[in-house]
């Protein structure tokens, strides 16, 4: 996959979540089975904020040219991705939510892996 369609598919789904999370944070947190308690719901709309600059980032660096800025960007979403993806292990395998807990599983371990390669494929220097 290219770059930039990566980027713009990146930018589309961290809208969704911030504004997911942002604006209906009941929904989504009883979609897992679990309890939309005050701190939950300032939680997540916290966790939906952080999306925003993310998404900002992938949209405007999606035309960018190879740089050193642009590699940094890459390497971040691949470090944020492989991490989200590890709590979102974390929490499926733990029991607290119901079978929708593995869709991030998926959503993240899938964005880690397509930033991984189409990192590798188009950085700036040479990665061997």
């Amino acid at each position: 996959m290219q770059l930039k369609t990566l980027l713009s598919i990146y930018a589309v789904v961290a809208v969704i979540f911030c504004l997911g999370l942002l604006l209906f944070p009941a929904f989504w947190i009883k979609l897992y089975g679990a309890q939309a308690d005050p701190q939950a719901t300032l939680l997540l709309r916290l966790t939906g904020a952080l999306f925003g600059g993310p998404a900002v980032m992938a949209w405007i660096g999606r035309n960018a040219e190879p740089s050193k800025s642009r590699d940094a960007m890459v390497m971040g979403f691949i470090a944020t991705n492989a991490l989200a993806a590890v709590v979102a292990v974390w929490g499926a395998l733990s029991g607290v939510y119901n079978q929708f807990a593995w869709g991030p599983v998926a959503t993240f371990a899938i964005l880690a892996v397509c930033f991984l390669a189409a990192g590798r494929a188009n950085h700036s220097v040479a990665i061997r």
